[in-house]
Protein backbone atom coordinates (compact mmCIF):
# COMPACT_ATOMS: atom_id res chain seq x y z
CA UNK A 1 0.00 0.00 0.00
CA UNK A 2 1.33 3.45 -0.89
CA UNK A 3 2.47 5.66 1.99
CA UNK A 4 -0.20 8.31 1.47
CA UNK A 5 -2.92 5.65 1.39
CA UNK A 6 -1.62 4.13 4.65
CA UNK A 7 -1.53 7.56 6.30
CA UNK A 8 -5.12 8.23 5.24
CA UNK A 9 -6.45 4.81 6.30
CA UNK A 10 -4.91 4.97 9.77
CA UNK A 11 -5.12 8.71 10.42
CA UNK A 12 -5.96 9.55 14.03
CA UNK A 13 -7.42 12.82 15.28
CA UNK A 14 -5.34 14.39 18.07
CA UNK A 15 -6.65 16.65 20.84
CA UNK A 16 -4.64 18.50 23.47
CA UNK A 17 -6.17 18.88 26.95
CA UNK A 18 -5.44 21.27 29.78
CA UNK A 19 -2.54 19.73 31.68
CA UNK A 20 -3.14 20.05 35.38
CA UNK A 21 -3.42 18.17 38.69
CA UNK A 22 -6.86 17.32 40.02
CA UNK A 23 -7.75 15.87 43.40
CA UNK A 24 -10.39 13.15 43.03
CA UNK A 25 -12.42 11.13 45.52
CA UNK A 26 -13.43 7.49 45.45
CA UNK A 27 -17.19 7.13 44.97
CA UNK A 28 -17.41 3.35 44.37
CA UNK A 29 -15.29 0.19 44.39
CA UNK A 30 -16.12 -3.00 42.51
CA UNK A 31 -14.63 -6.06 40.80
CA UNK A 32 -15.47 -6.44 37.09
CA UNK A 33 -13.68 -9.81 37.36
CA UNK A 34 -11.86 -11.25 40.39
CA UNK A 35 -8.44 -10.31 38.94
CA UNK A 36 -9.26 -6.59 38.79
CA UNK A 37 -10.35 -3.90 41.22
CA UNK A 38 -12.34 -1.04 39.67
CA UNK A 39 -12.31 2.31 41.49
CA UNK A 40 -14.72 5.05 40.43
CA UNK A 41 -13.45 8.61 40.89
CA UNK A 42 -15.08 12.03 40.89
CA UNK A 43 -13.78 15.51 41.60
CA UNK A 44 -14.85 19.08 42.24
CA UNK A 45 -15.34 22.04 39.90
CA UNK A 46 -11.80 21.74 38.49
CA UNK A 47 -12.99 18.53 36.79
CA UNK A 48 -15.17 20.54 34.41
CA UNK A 49 -12.74 20.19 31.50
CA UNK A 50 -11.31 16.76 32.27
CA UNK A 51 -11.33 14.73 29.06
CA UNK A 52 -10.07 11.39 27.82
CA UNK A 53 -11.07 10.64 24.23
CA UNK A 54 -8.35 8.25 23.05
CA UNK A 55 -8.06 4.49 23.67
CA UNK A 56 -4.37 4.71 24.57
CA UNK A 57 -4.74 7.70 26.92
CA UNK A 58 -2.83 7.62 30.17
CA UNK A 59 -2.86 9.76 33.28
CA UNK A 60 -0.30 9.92 36.08
CA UNK A 61 -2.05 8.89 39.28
CA UNK A 62 -0.49 9.78 42.65
CA UNK A 63 -1.16 7.53 45.64
CA UNK A 64 -0.60 7.98 49.38
CA UNK A 65 2.64 6.79 50.95
CA UNK A 66 2.12 3.02 51.44
CA UNK A 67 3.27 3.19 55.09
CA UNK A 68 2.42 6.68 56.39
CA UNK A 69 -0.71 7.25 54.30
CA UNK A 70 0.42 10.81 53.48
CA UNK A 71 -0.60 11.98 50.00
CA UNK A 72 2.24 13.97 48.41
CA UNK A 73 1.37 15.03 44.87
CA UNK A 74 1.50 17.92 42.38
CA UNK A 75 -1.10 20.68 42.62
CA UNK A 76 -2.66 22.82 39.91
CA UNK A 77 -0.73 25.93 38.90
CA UNK A 78 -3.98 27.87 39.30
CA UNK A 79 -7.70 27.78 38.50
CA UNK A 80 -8.18 26.95 34.81
CA UNK A 81 -4.44 27.36 34.19
CA UNK A 82 -2.27 24.97 32.23
CA UNK A 83 0.55 23.47 34.28
CA UNK A 84 1.21 22.27 37.79
CA UNK A 85 3.44 22.78 40.81
CA UNK A 86 5.52 19.75 41.77
CA UNK A 87 5.93 18.98 45.46
CA UNK A 88 8.99 18.48 47.60
CA UNK A 89 9.29 14.99 48.98
CA UNK A 90 8.76 11.48 47.68
CA UNK A 91 5.76 10.79 45.48
CA UNK A 92 4.15 7.53 44.41
CA UNK A 93 2.89 8.12 40.88
CA UNK A 94 1.93 5.48 38.32
CA UNK A 95 0.45 5.68 34.80
CA UNK A 96 -3.09 4.39 34.32
CA UNK A 97 -5.70 4.31 31.56
CA UNK A 98 -8.84 6.32 32.45
CA UNK A 99 -11.81 4.00 31.91
CA UNK A 100 -15.44 4.76 31.08
CA UNK A 101 -15.12 8.58 31.08
CA UNK A 102 -18.64 9.95 31.45
CA UNK A 103 -20.70 12.74 32.98
CA UNK A 104 -22.21 12.31 36.42
CA UNK A 105 -25.92 13.19 36.07
CA UNK A 106 -26.08 14.64 39.59
CA UNK A 107 -23.09 17.00 39.43
CA UNK A 108 -22.79 17.44 35.67
CA UNK A 109 -19.03 16.85 36.06
CA UNK A 110 -16.86 14.14 34.50
CA UNK A 111 -16.25 10.90 36.40
CA UNK A 112 -14.15 7.91 35.37
CA UNK A 113 -12.88 4.55 36.55
CA UNK A 114 -9.42 3.11 37.12
CA UNK A 115 -8.95 -0.65 36.78
CA UNK A 116 -6.17 -2.20 38.90
CA UNK A 117 -4.72 -5.62 38.11
CA UNK A 118 -4.36 -7.58 41.35
CA UNK A 119 -0.75 -8.71 41.90
CA UNK A 120 0.57 -11.37 44.26
CA UNK A 121 3.24 -8.85 45.33
CA UNK A 122 1.37 -5.53 45.02
CA UNK A 123 3.08 -2.19 44.54
CA UNK A 124 1.82 1.13 45.93
CA UNK A 125 -0.99 1.41 43.36
CA UNK A 126 -2.53 -2.06 43.53
CA UNK A 127 -2.02 -2.20 47.32
CA UNK A 128 -3.97 1.05 47.63
CA UNK A 129 -6.73 -0.28 45.37
CA UNK A 130 -7.14 -3.43 47.46
CA UNK A 131 -8.07 -1.26 50.46
CA UNK A 132 -9.74 1.64 48.63
CA UNK A 133 -12.96 2.89 50.20
CA UNK A 134 -15.53 5.54 49.36
CA UNK A 135 -14.17 8.92 50.42
CA UNK A 136 -10.48 8.12 49.85
CA UNK A 137 -8.54 10.78 47.92
CA UNK A 138 -5.82 10.61 45.27
CA UNK A 139 -4.47 13.04 42.65
CA UNK A 140 -4.67 12.62 38.88
CA UNK A 141 -2.47 14.49 36.41
CA UNK A 142 -3.52 14.46 32.77
CA UNK A 143 -4.20 13.10 30.26
CA UNK A 144 -2.08 15.68 28.46
CA UNK A 145 -3.73 14.80 25.17
CA UNK A 146 -5.66 12.14 23.26
CA UNK A 147 -5.40 10.36 19.90
CA UNK A 148 -8.59 8.76 18.71
CA UNK A 149 -8.69 5.36 17.04
CA UNK A 150 -8.57 5.41 13.23
CA UNK A 151 -12.06 5.96 11.85
CA UNK A 152 -13.65 3.05 10.03
CA UNK A 153 -11.12 0.53 11.34
CA UNK A 154 -11.88 -2.94 9.93
CA UNK A 155 -9.33 -5.11 11.76
CA UNK A 156 -7.66 -4.63 15.15
CA UNK A 157 -4.97 -6.82 16.72
CA UNK A 158 -4.12 -6.23 20.39
CA UNK A 159 -1.11 -7.96 21.98
CA UNK A 160 -1.21 -7.13 25.68
CA UNK A 161 -0.36 -8.31 29.16
CA UNK A 162 -2.86 -7.91 32.06
CA UNK A 163 -1.70 -4.36 32.87
CA UNK A 164 -2.70 -3.26 29.35
CA UNK A 165 -6.12 -4.91 29.29
CA UNK A 166 -7.91 -1.65 30.25
CA UNK A 167 -6.40 0.05 27.21
CA UNK A 168 -7.26 -2.94 25.02
CA UNK A 169 -10.86 -2.63 26.24
CA UNK A 170 -10.88 1.05 25.28
CA UNK A 171 -9.54 0.16 21.82
CA UNK A 172 -12.35 -2.35 21.40
CA UNK A 173 -14.94 0.23 22.45
CA UNK A 174 -13.48 2.74 19.99
CA UNK A 175 -13.92 0.49 16.93
CA UNK A 176 -17.00 -0.02 14.75
CA UNK A 177 -19.26 -2.91 15.71
CA UNK A 178 -18.29 -4.85 12.57
CA UNK A 179 -14.52 -4.50 13.18
CA UNK A 180 -12.68 -7.84 13.26
CA UNK A 181 -10.85 -7.93 16.62
CA UNK A 182 -8.29 -10.37 17.93
CA UNK A 183 -6.53 -10.18 21.29
CA UNK A 184 -3.32 -12.03 22.11
CA UNK A 185 -2.91 -12.13 25.88
CA UNK A 186 0.55 -12.44 27.42
CA UNK A 187 -0.76 -14.81 30.10
CA UNK A 188 -0.71 -18.56 30.79
CA UNK A 189 -3.36 -20.61 29.00
CA UNK A 190 -5.29 -21.05 32.27
CA UNK A 191 -5.86 -17.27 32.42
CA UNK A 192 -7.31 -16.84 28.93
CA UNK A 193 -10.88 -17.34 30.16
CA UNK A 194 -10.80 -14.53 32.72
CA UNK A 195 -9.12 -12.24 30.18
CA UNK A 196 -12.01 -12.94 27.79
CA UNK A 197 -14.49 -12.28 30.59
CA UNK A 198 -12.85 -8.97 31.53
CA UNK A 199 -12.99 -7.76 27.93
CA UNK A 200 -16.60 -8.92 27.57
CA UNK A 201 -17.71 -7.20 30.77
CA UNK A 202 -15.78 -4.02 30.03
CA UNK A 203 -16.53 -3.65 26.32
CA UNK A 204 -19.83 -5.50 25.99
CA UNK A 205 -18.45 -7.56 23.10
CA UNK A 206 -17.38 -11.18 22.70
CA UNK A 207 -13.71 -11.08 21.70
CA UNK A 208 -11.46 -13.82 20.38
CA UNK A 209 -8.57 -14.21 22.85
CA UNK A 210 -5.60 -16.55 22.62
CA UNK A 211 -2.39 -16.91 24.62
CA UNK A 212 1.01 -15.80 23.30
CA UNK A 213 2.87 -18.97 22.33
CA UNK A 214 6.61 -18.76 21.67
CA UNK A 215 7.04 -15.12 22.65
CA UNK A 216 5.25 -11.96 21.56
CA UNK A 217 7.19 -11.71 18.30
CA UNK A 218 6.09 -15.21 17.30
CA UNK A 219 2.51 -14.44 18.37
CA UNK A 220 2.61 -11.42 16.07
CA UNK A 221 4.01 -13.39 13.14
CA UNK A 222 1.37 -16.10 13.70
CA UNK A 223 -1.38 -13.47 13.35
CA UNK A 224 -3.02 -12.27 10.19
CA UNK A 225 -1.55 -8.83 9.45
CA UNK A 226 -3.11 -7.30 6.37
CA UNK A 227 -3.07 -3.80 4.93
CA UNK A 228 -6.24 -3.13 6.94
CA UNK A 229 -4.86 -4.30 10.33
CA UNK A 230 -4.01 -1.85 13.11
CA UNK A 231 -1.71 -3.24 15.80
CA UNK A 232 -1.77 -2.15 19.44
CA UNK A 233 0.73 -3.81 21.75
CA UNK A 234 1.52 -2.87 25.35
CA UNK A 235 2.88 -4.33 28.56
CA UNK A 236 6.32 -5.24 29.92
CA UNK A 237 8.84 -3.16 27.93
CA UNK A 238 11.39 -5.99 27.94
CA UNK A 239 8.86 -8.45 26.52
CA UNK A 240 8.07 -6.01 23.71
CA UNK A 241 11.66 -5.74 22.42
CA UNK A 242 11.49 -8.80 20.10
CA UNK A 243 8.03 -7.72 18.94
CA UNK A 244 9.36 -4.26 18.02
CA UNK A 245 12.08 -5.90 15.95
CA UNK A 246 9.55 -8.11 14.18
CA UNK A 247 7.34 -5.11 13.36
CA UNK A 248 10.32 -3.24 11.92
CA UNK A 249 12.50 -5.92 10.33
CA UNK A 250 10.16 -8.76 9.36
CA UNK A 251 6.82 -7.07 8.70
CA UNK A 252 8.04 -3.58 7.81
CA UNK A 253 4.79 -2.01 8.98
CA UNK A 254 4.36 1.72 8.34
CA UNK A 255 4.52 3.79 11.53
CA UNK A 256 0.88 4.83 11.17
CA UNK A 257 -0.26 1.19 11.34
CA UNK A 258 0.74 0.40 14.91
CA UNK A 259 1.19 1.71 18.44
CA UNK A 260 3.57 -0.02 20.85
CA UNK A 261 3.85 1.04 24.50
CA UNK A 262 6.12 -0.27 27.24
CA UNK A 263 4.03 0.20 30.40
CA UNK A 264 6.50 -1.21 32.92
CA UNK A 265 9.78 -3.09 33.12
CA UNK A 266 10.33 -6.36 34.97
Amino acid sequence: MKEDAVTERFSRESTRHRFTAREVTVTAVSNPVPSFVRVTLAGGPDMHDFASTGPADHAKVFFPHPFTGELVAPVAAGPNEDGLVRPDGQTFGRDFTPMNPRTDPASGLPVFDLDFFRHDDPGPASAWAEKAAVGDRIVVVGPRGSRRAPEGLTRLLCIVDPTALPSAARWILATPSDCDIEVVADVPYADVDWVSEYLRVTSGREISVREALGGLDQALLDSEIGDDTFLFAAGDANRLIPLRRAVRDELGLPREQYQLSGYWRR
